[in-house]
């Protein structure tokens, strides 16, 4: 019995030990009387937090050179300056401000705690960078309209309804911020898929219809019928909506949808006839969609975001870390695939504001890591390209570029 009682307080006593390091005794020095944070006490500071296991403690004392035989009020009152500038910086890195104390027990010393690393997509969507499409159509009428990219737009007679259900019969604005290429995803900080999922996308949409102050959307009974150009290979694709949580969009698949391969004629639409397809001649474009009249038609129950995509399955993934050097603050990170529609967003370190990861990384495609922060007239921007699943991680540094350095530095890398 005395053996057992013995082994549990072993096994006790060595996984608090464990847990919290003995709390590690590290020491940050300074120049002789100095408080600002030379690149020499940086680099000390970086290497603590950077080497401190996660869920982990560590008691910091900070000293000067040759200051051992000063007064100690003296070395107290230069402990509290320097300890209030080293936890700024840590707060500066990503660290909660909670995770940071200040010990004046003696000479003031900091205790900083690292918890667990929580990933969160970087940036958030953008759609003053988007250009905005709006359209005046008559809410007791049937109304088709094409984009600027060449999508179709069909709304069937009395489908707009206020908040109370009641039909909007009047003049109605109908505005579309449309996300056709993947310059539009970059310039409106949107990936087209989400933390958990790999997602090819045809065409991405967000909707608004409005009258005065009013806003409106589709009733419950009704549809409206979107005519998307088609890619080359159209299969599985099917109509999801987005939700916009901290900024970003989560997209949720509509199960029981499915799209069509269909011809467009906008006479027969008007006549109410059903639309035959017919054999015709297909040419396929530098961006990968045919050229003809074939369409993706997805039939929609909802305005707002609107995504026409389909899962990539990834066998065996992989992670794909970023370090981006010198960034205080948090950068749009994004995988772009060459050969597919399909941009992945970097999950940012909540312990660091330079650590990202990509998720779900499939082998062997072919991609571009771009970082991009918006500053001042311009953009801080690092870019990369790399074969997916051959290293494990990146290092970028950023530069800085004019909006139309940033511009065409997207079409030569994008097209």
């Amino acid at each position: 019995m005395l053996k057992r009682y013995l082994l549990v307080v072993v096994v006790f006593y060595s996984t608090l030990v464990l847990s919290n390091n003995g709390i590690q005794v590290q020491e940050i020095r300074f120049l002789t009387g100095a408080t600002k944070l030379t690149n020499h006490v940086i680099k000390q500071a970086s290497e603590i937090y950077n080497k401190l296991y996660e869920k982990n403690f560590a008691k910091i004392r900070i000293t000067g050179e040759g200051e051992d035989s000063w007064s100690r009020y003296d070395i107290i009152q230069l402990a509290k300056k320097r300890s209030r500038n080293i936890r700024d910086f840590f707060i500066g890195i990503g660290c909660k401000s909670n995770n940071i104390k200040l010990d004046y027990n003696g000479v003031p010393k900091l205790i900083i705690f690292k918890p667990k690393a929580q990933f969160s997509l970087s940036g958030q969507i953008d759609l003053n960078n988007i250009q905005q499409q709006c359209f005046i159509i008559k809410g007791d009428q049937k109304q088709i309209f094409k984009t600027k990219y060449g999508n179709k737009f069909v709304f069937e007679p009395n489908s707009f309804v206020n908040n109370s259900g009641i039909i909007q019969n009047g003049n109605i604005s109908l505005c579309i911020w449309e996300f056709a290429n993947k310059k539009d995803f970059i310039k409106g900080a949107l990936p087209t898929s989400g933390k958990y999922e790999v997602l090819e996308t045809a065409s991405t949409f967000y909707i608004q219809s409005y009258s005065g102050d009013k806003e409106f959307k589709i009733g419950k009974i009704n549809t409206f019928q979107v005519y998307i150009k088609r890619p080359e290979d159209s299969s599985n694709y099917k109509t999801s909506y987005g939700k916009v949580r901290n900024g970003n969009v989560e997209w949720k698949a509509d199960i029981r949808s499915f799209t069509q391969t269909k011809m467009f004629d906008e006479g027969e639409i008007n006549k109410g006839l059903k639309i035959q397809s017919s054999p015709k001649k297909t040419n396929i474009n530098n961006d990968g969609f045919i050229d003809n009249n074939e369409y993706l038609l997805l039939k929609c129950k909802k305005i707002g975001w609107i995504n026409c995509d389909r899962t990539f399955n990834v066998k065996n993934p992989k992670v794909l870390k970023l370090v981006i050097e010198d960034a205080i603050d948090e950068f749009n990170t994004r995988l772009v695939f060459k050969k597919r529609n399909i941009i992945l967003p970097g999950m940012i370190n909540s312990n660091y504001t330079n650590k990202y990861q990509f998720n779900k990384v499939p082998v062997g495609e072919v991609a571009y890591v771009i970082a991009y922060l918006k500053k001042g007239d311009g953009y801080l921007v690092a870019y990369s390209q790399v074969t997916l699943g051959y290293i494990k991680s990146i290092v970028l540094k950023p530069e800085y570029k004019t909006e139309v350095e940033f511009n065409s530095l997207l079409d030569s890398v994008l097209q």
